[in-house]
């Protein structure tokens, strides 16, 4: 222990070119000398956010106070100690005042109608506190508002597949229309076919079938579902759920693992035009166009087999069902 303080007491005389003993011995101690000024980021960090929730300061100090908080944050409290139990509090504490920082700069800068310095500062913030919903919520909405839609239908897209593959859930209702609200006001422009083509084409040549958020499948299957009267057309829906042994959802843990693998196997089993999508915690659904039910069936066992070499690895099994859809309902 004298040696390491030695060594740390010489590094930081380096820091000054005045005889300052940094560290002091006191009561048996070692101890930072009181006597010097210095300045702490985190106090730093919660004073701002103090003074940004302060209602009896104006708008124009709070939002200043709240964005220099939203600035100074970098993330995780003490990364290298993050498994110190005292560091695990003081990083939730201060987690915790970074996200109110922030809603309340967005809400403060929403008063004044200045909704493109609450797109930056939601966005910004989605990279420190990945899975706070309400962040990106207040973030879609500023990308809508500042007429980006394309940006928040993106956004939208990447975060739906955050939610489902990093903790196996759906987003929020809320979060959810307002998707639909940025996708039915989308305004077309006048372009030529080309443009067009372009647009719509994937960046990448198919290599398996498709996947896409649970709401692209319901108006894919709403599309499909309108042809086949006219077509005579066979389409069929597939629901593949993940059971435990004991017939029950398994354990978080284990099912992202599982559902993960199942819906890698899924993807590479089925054709380029099939359509895939969570639609639970534990569940697939599969649209699987011109097949009859004798091919959907051969479909199914197939992703099956592929599963069952991971079986032993994840303890459960696949429970499926394969139902056509009918044109008389429509």
């Amino acid at each position: 222990m004298k040696n390491l303080v030695y060594r740390a007491r010489a590094m930081l005389r380096k820091l000054s070119e005045d005889d300052v003993e940094f560290i002091v011995c006191s009561n048996n101690s070692y101890a930072w000398n009181p006597a010097l000024c210095c300045q702490v980021d985190s106090e730093e960090f919660e004073a701002l956010c103090v003074r940004g929730m302060d209602e009896s300061l104006g708008n124009e100090e709070r939002i200043d106070a709240c964005l220099q908080a939203v600035e100074l944050y970098q993330g995780e409290f003490l990364p290298k100690s993050a498994y110190l139990s005292w560091v695990i509090a003081q990083s939730a504490y201060f987690s915790s005042l970074y996200n109110k920082a922030v809603y309340q700069a967005a809400a403060l800068l929403r008063a004044e109608n200045r909704l493109e310095q609450v797109a930056e500062v939601c966005e910004h913030a989605a990279a420190f506190a990945s899975f706070e919903e309400g962040i990106h919520f207040a973030l879609l909405k500023a990308l809508i508002e500042t007429g980006q839609r394309r940006k928040a239908i993106a956004h939208y897209e990447y975060l739906a597949g955050l939610f489902y593959e990093k903790l196996g859930v759906t987003l929020s209702e809320p979060v959810r229309a307002l998707y639909k609200e940025m996708t039915a006001g989308m305004e077309a422009l006048e372009a030529d076919l080309d443009s067009i083509e372009r647009d719509l084409r994937e960046a990448e040549k198919p290599q398996q079938a498709f996947y896409c958020d649970y709401e692209i499948f319901k108006q894919l299957y709403r599309v499909q579902a309108r042809s086949i009267a006219r077509t005579g057309q066979s389409v069929h829906i597939a629901l593949l759920t993940l059971r435990d042994s004991n017939g029950e959802a398994p354990d978080m843990r284990l099912m992202q693992s599982a559902m993960n693998q199942l819906r890698t196997v899924s993807l590479s089993s089925l054709r380029k035009g099939d359509v895939v999508s969570a639609y639970s915690v534990n569940q697939l659904v599969i649209m699987l166009p011109m097949t009859t039910f004798e091919n959907g069936q051969k479909v199914l066992r197939r992703i099956l087999s592929a599963f069952a070499k991971k079986r032993r690895k994840y303890d459960c099994y696949i429970d499926t069902k394969l139902r056509e859809i009918s044109p008389s309902a429509y």
